[in-house]
């Protein structure tokens, strides 16, 4: 099965590396829009490393949600910024 390409520039772990800041911004991610509140850098005691957190609201769900960034399963899945 072919996978599609995804620029790295269009990730969610992008964005909120690079776009998101300290401003609430409203983006889609699949069917669900989202809105950006903050970034949370979680520590791992096991190997030393930080696990990247995204707080958002979700639009579908209207609940906040905490996205981890840091998982490959999240993070480099596309986005559109509105």
């Amino acid at each position: 099965m072919k996978t599609k390409k995804v620029d790295k520039k269009k990730t969610l772990a992008y964005a909120v590396a690079f776009y998101f800041t300290d401003v609430s911004v409203k983006f889609m991610m699949g069917n669900a829009m989202y809105e950006y509140v903050h970034t949370v850098y979680d520590r791992r005691y096991d190997n030393g490393g930080f696990n990247t957190l995204a707080v958002v609201y979700n639009y579908k769900r209207m609940k906040y949600e905490v996205l981890v960034v840091s998982d490959e399963k999240v993070g480099d899945k596309e986005i559109h910024i509105l």
